[in-house]
């Protein structure tokens, strides 16, 4: 995440949907009819069709070609207005949860959200890695972040888990994009193939950054388990880097 950002920003769906990392695309499949001009960058728009079809399918080798490879571009700009007010810590075993409130800079993100995070085992110093930064009105049904620590081990956590995301957000807000690397939790690495959900159609919508970006947005109309119809809207930034277009996807907006 790490907006999927977004590091890659955001997803919506309807007015709430099921905030697992990289949610937005994870659900799509490959298929979409031809969406109409956008005023994108042909080569940017394939790029951002192509990142989501690679999330679809859990394709790890074509996410890690489209992931910007500069730190400063794997995670990008911060996207509050300040440091935003960090609360309501909760744990269940690996997962865990650490809500935020704060004035952000994009007028399209909400002001709340939570930060995502994942426990590694095999790692002894600083064993939480955030996972995902989410904005969103209010925690989606399916989200999987706690709702509230159950056990007292993991009461025990609440603690790490909010220094860790505290050190997350602190470092992104002085443009330390080398302790960001090294508190995140890859999940790209992680990805499995997901079940048949196919595309009915994708509309892209393109907006130039301040910072020389591209904001992508998307609109998706799918079938999930070819009997549902979801629409998922939502947000990718593109960038040119090394001669090449590649993909924030990693912070979300629900």
């Amino acid at each position: 995440m790490a907006l999927v950002s977004l590091a890659g920003r955001s997803v919506r769906w309807g007015a709430t949907i099921a905030a697992a990392a990289v949610i937005a695309a994870v659900a799509l499949r490959s298929g979409a009819a031809p969406a109409p001009p956008t005023g994108l960058d042909p080569a940017a728009e394939k790029a951002a069709r192509t990142y989501l079809e690679a999330l679809v399918k859990g394709d790890a080798a074509v996410l890690v070609r489209l992931t910007p490879h500069k730190p400063e571009n794997k995670y990008g700009p911060f996207p509050f207005a300040q440091i935003p007010r960090l609360d309501g810590a909760r744990v269940d075993a690996h997962r865990a949860g650490v809500l935020f409130t704060g004035a952000t800079k994009d007028p399209e993100l909400p002001d709340q959200g939570a930060v995502s995070l994942t426990l590694l085992d095999h790692v002894t110093q600083d064993p939480w890695r955030v996972r995902q930064v989410a904005f969103f009105d209010r925690l989606p049904l399916g989200a999987k972040i706690p709702k509230r620590s159950i056990t007292g081990r993991d009461k025990a956590q609440e603690p790490l888990v909010t220094k860790a995301a505290r050190r997350y957000i602190a470092a992104w807000m002085r443009g330390d994009y080398a302790t960001m690397d090294y508190l995140a939790f890859n999940w790209i690495a992680r990805m499995r193939p997901v079940a048949a959900t196919r595309i009915r159609s994708i509309e892209f919508r393109a907006q130039p950054t301040e910072n020389g970006e591209i904001k992508v947005g998307f609109t998706a109309k799918v079938t999930v388990y070819k009997v549902l119809p979801k629409t998922l809207e939502g947000t990718l930034f593109a960038m040119c880097e090394d001669g090449e277009w590649r993909i924030r996807g990693t912070e979300l907006t629900i």
